[in-house]
């Protein structure tokens, strides 16, 4: 083991970047509170400057992801999507399956320069998180209790706020509500077979009441959904946010349809809802490829391969938040240490030690096992379905890990025919 990666696995190292993210997401806060002043002047102006405030804080993630752990996104596209990331709103909807791959989104959403403008539906249990649950508030984006009786409002906002962004924004929703644990997967098939939904093997069951709604208000106002499968390199070890600290590689793959938002169904909601199952399948057919070849290059002929390299500004966001707050903190550590007195010292190691704790909270809340708990009786009393066709049930697939790495170079495009 090199010495770098020694240092990496530093827990004193990843308190540091702990602390620094935690102080500069105060800061972040507070100047987001502040342009709370623009909003009786210009809702545009309050919403871009919001969204540049928060990716001050963000650019540290997307620096952790691609630039300290060394990590990859592959994008399987045609060029309609540039288009789509550059140009146009839109709906994106994606699997949910992986602890990280919200973080996966953030980065392709960065490697575009519209990150500032990414919109979720978020889970409600996140609006109390501090910092980040904090700033996606003040950044207006829509909490959802998964009840729809009581989500209908926070989705009609969360439409309009889509159709009024002043950018090319994307909002994001996760149709499947949770993230796929086989667990989950078990109830979801149990309550596939009892509606007579169709049988996912790699998903699970959509709900689509939301995207029903999402369609609803966003049809005629948004021109297109990105539709994005998302599926990890198989590795050994599951993939985490401990994981990019201890500076491990993590390659994710998405493969992406640009579909008109004109050609979903909305004469009726059986008709959406039979759509977003339709788009379901889709997914899991890519999925399964997926599963048996470790990439989505050969799936689909329209498609590109793409090796996207990553923006050089997370990293410069990153190295002057550390020259800004690290600096002085190493310093007056060294001071304390150096002439302090035996209390103080005593004092510094109980510091480190709930910070360490706060730290291990904060990465609890993108696990999946912390998640929900889908099929659940609560879970079932606001999520009735609509019908569509049936399918053919199938196990629980790993939930990406293995062994496999790419030795492509970023930056390139694969052809079909190399």
């Amino acid at each position: 083991m090199t010495l770098l990666k020694l240092v990496k696995r530093s827990t004193l190292l990843h308190i540091y970047f702990f602390v620094v993210f935690i102080v500069s997401g105060l800061i972040v806060n507070v100047l987001q509170v502040f342009t709370l002043l623009f909003w009786p002047v210009s809702r545009s102006i309050y919403r871009l400057a919001n969204g540049f405030l928060a990716y001050l804080h963000w650019a540290q993630l997307v620096f952790l992801y691609d630039t300290y752990s060394g990590s990859q996104i592959i994008v399987h596209s045609d060029d309609r999507f540039y288009t789509a990331m550059t140009e146009d709103r839109g709906l994106l909807v994606m699997n949910h399956s992986f602890d990280l791959d919200w973080l996966a989104t953030w980065c392709v959403a960065d490697r575009y320069g519209c990150l500032f403008s990414a919109k979720c539906f978020m889970k409600n249990e996140l609006k109390y998180v501090p910092l980040i649950g904090w700033g996606f508030y003040l950044l207006e984006m829509p909490f959802l209790r998964r009840d729809i009786t009581k989500d209908r409002e926070q989705l009609l906002e969360g439409v309009k706020l889509l159709a009024e962004f002043p950018t090319a924004a994307k909002l994001l929703l996760f149709c499947e509500g949770t993230r796929f644990t086989p667990e989950k997967y078990e109830k979801s098939k149990k309550f596939a077979l009892e509606k007579g939904l169709p049988v996912l093997k790699h998903h699970l069951t959509p709900r689509t009441k939301g995207f029903c709604m999402a369609i609803e208000g966003l049809k005629g106002r948004v021109p297109v959904i990105v539709d994005a499968t998302i599926a990890a390199e198989s590795r050994e070890t599951a993939v985490t946010l401990y994981s990019l600290l201890l500076g491990e590689r993590i390659t994710y793959h998405i493969y992406i349809q640009v579909r008109d938002m004109d050609a979903v169904p909305t004469g009726s909601e059986e008709k959406t809802a039979n759509y977003c199952h339709y788009l379901y399948q889709e997914k899991d057919k890519a999925m399964d490829y997926f599963y048996k070849n470790n990439t989505f290059y050969g799936f689909d002929d329209t498609v590109q391969q793409r090796f996207m390299p990553p923006r050089i500004q997370p990293t410069i966001i990153a190295i002057l938040w550390n020259i800004l707050l690290g600096a002085p903190l190493l310093l007056y550590l060294c001071r304390m240490l150096l002439t302090g007195s035996l209390f103080t010292i005593c004092m510094f190691i109980l510091v480190v030690f709930l910070f360490q704790n706060a730290l291990h909270r904060m990465m609890n809340v993108s696990v999946a096992s912390q998640g929900s708990t889908y099929g659940s009786k609560k879970h079932r009393s606001g999520a009735e379905e609509t019908n569509g066709k049936g399918g053919i049930p199938a196990e629980p697939a790993a939930n990406g890990n293995s062994r496999h790495s790419s030795d492509r170079p970023l930056g390139t495009v694969v052809k079909k025919d190399e």
